[in-house]
């Protein structure tokens, strides 16, 4: 059989059909949406008993400038953990939305928003204030950052970040970045026993109510969001007859009630195909605080000792997990001679207990 010569024009055309081919079959769909946010929780570890234990929240902006945030975190297990907070009274405002009137009297209202409101309060209130670190985050310098605990128990933190308040200086927000640490979150852990065999701890971000969830540019607007039509039933009862003609109807939450309209409504939820969230979660780390040898025993002794000084000054294997040997509480996991000092003083002079013993 004989094969003829291809010639070059030929062999230039098909290799460059193939290689538009191949851009078509890898190139992103036109009706693809691009990712706009993704907020996570990041992982982390603590012993038992920790105090100022680090939660960092990471935020990836894809697209736009971010000037201001809210995002409402929570834990599952506040038997393991808590935020940290700090009660403190301050003159704040409520938006308040009426469910039931009984003639010109509320008798039954709901705490809203400022853009859904039928009354507005200003005064005194006793809030719970979170502690929270910006150094060296995305919201470093930003004008306004605040966390509350909406439940006042410390199992939840409510965060607000405003890059600019109305008056000067200026300052400007997160321009498009990815991995940047929004905030960082301080809580406690609790004493928890060795015994405990569920030791993890879920933080989650609630993003089930966009009044506790956004993300908005410098000019006000929403990241994220996007528009949907949904059916809204509304219940009257007519508080005044004139025969078989209302005067005046009132609107109630739910039935019983005269009549009833359904009509279309337009509302605002969050776009989970452009808008990624990740919770994180806590782990309370096994060991016996003091069992610097390993031999599980609950009380420390001079066989403890032993280990540490072997650790520190002779190559010896360190302890496992390494923060059984912070018997002095300094918050570093990593065991040090101030903790040998600590330990010796404990053993042999009458010293303070191990502090960060469950």
């Amino acid at each position: 059989m004989t094969f003829g010569r291809t010639s070059p024009g030929f062999a230039v055309s098909t290799l460059a059909c193939v290689l538009l081919a191949a851009v078509l079959l890898i190139a992103p769909s036109s009706h693809a949406q691009l990712p706009e946010l993704l907020v996570e929780v990041g992982d982390t570890t603590a012993a038992p008993g920790a105090t100022n234990t680090v939660i960092s929240v990471f935020l990836s902006n894809y697209q736009d400038t971010v000037a201001a945030y809210n995002i409402w975190i929570q834990l599952d297990r506040p038997d393991i953990m808590l935020f940290q907070t700090d009660s403190a009274t301050v003159i704040d405002t409520s938006y308040w939305i009426c469910n039931t009137y009984e003639g010109p009297d509320c008798v039954d209202s709901t705490q809203s928003n400022p853009s859904n409101y039928d009354f507005v309060y200003i005064g005194p209130k006793v809030v719970h204030l979170g502690n929270f670190d910006t150094t060296g985050t995305l919201s470093s310098g930003w004008e306004s950052v605040d966390a509350r605990s909406l439940s006042g128990l410390g199992y939840d933190l409510n965060i607000v970040g405003v890059a600019n308040l109305p008056a000067p200086p200026y300052t400007s927000g997160i321009p498009p970045q990815q991995g940047g640490v929004l905030i960082k979150i301080l809580a406690d852990v609790m004493n928890v026993p060795d015994t405990l065999t569920d030791r993890d701890v879920n933080i989650l971000i609630n993003h089930e109510f966009i009044d506790h969830f956004s993300f908005s540019r410098p000019d006000g607007s929403s990241i994220g969001l996007k528009d949907s039509v949904v059916f809204d039933t509304s219940y009257y009862i007519c508080t005044g007859w004139a025969g078989d003609v209302c005067l005046y109807w009132q609107k109630v939450s739910t039935p019983p009630a005269d009549s009833i309209a359904v009509v279309e409504d337009t509302i605002s939820v969050l776009n989970m195909s452009t808008v990624y969230i990740n919770d994180g979660s806590l782990t309370v780390l096994g060991g016996i605080c003091g069992d610097i040898d390993g031999s599980g025993s609950a009380e420390a002794n001079v066989s403890d000792l032993t280990y540490l000084v072997s650790y520190l000054f002779t190559g010896g294997p360190p302890p496992s997990p390494l923060w059984v040997g912070n018997v002095d509480c300094t918050g570093s996991d990593e065991p040090n001679v101030s903790d040998l000092t600590y330990l010796v003083s404990y053993l042999f002079r009458g010293g303070p207990p191990l502090c960060s013993c469950p």
